[in-house]
């Protein structure tokens, strides 16, 4: 049976579920058990898109829908996702001065983005605390991996982000009216 977004924890109106895309190979709960951190195919060395900056690259060739890394999240309290673009916004509803940041495993601090444009998705689990990165193409060992950052067109944070990619497409990416 295939996967279905809609019955994750999160919810149907998630970054998870919108995140979520038909053709994304889905690892085993069994696989994930074995090893709650799984970064494998990937490796983390200075950026090509970003100078002077870290970036993740393909240590092997991936194919479109392969997961890229999976790993887990811890939550930082007390600190807003609005005063630091460094983590990761750990809500898929908040978007206030309290909406909980976290801090990833792996290499997942490090991607960068190119908005719309980049060659793979990050898949929060926001309820289990975990992440699942799956490419959005064919990339080849060698590549720059890209996320779209989801929270990024409503996080003052993000403002030098946005100025340079622009903003993303689609409803749950939008500023939600206070």
């Amino acid at each position: 049976m295939a996967y279905d977004p809609k019955t994750c924890a999160d919810g149907p109106d998630s970054f998870h579920a919108h995140a979520w895309e038909p053709f994304f190979e889905k690892p085993t709960e069994e696989e994930i058990a074995k090893n709650f951190v799984n970064t494998s195919k990937v490796v983390c060395k200075e950026s090509k898109i970003v100078p002077g900056a870290r970036g993740v690259f393909a240590a092997v060739d991936i194919k479109k829908g392969e997961i890229v890394e999976w790993g887990i999240a811890v939550i930082i309290p007390g600190l807003s996702v609005h005063s630091s673009d460094q983590f990761y916004t750990w809500t898929s509803h908040d978007q206030g001065p309290s909406a909980p940041c976290a801090t990833v495993s792996g290499v997942a601090l490090f991607y960068n983005t190119e908005g719309d444009k980049s060659n793979c998705r990050c898949v929060p689990y926001h309820t289990e605390r975990r992440f699942e990165v799956y490419a959005l193409q064919d990339i080849p060992a060698g590549a720059e991996l890209t996320i779209r950052y989801d929270s990024m067109n409503w996080r003052e944070s993000m403002a030098e982000v946005r100025g340079i990619v622009g903003t993303l497409a689609g409803s749950h990416n939008q500023k939600k009216d206070a």
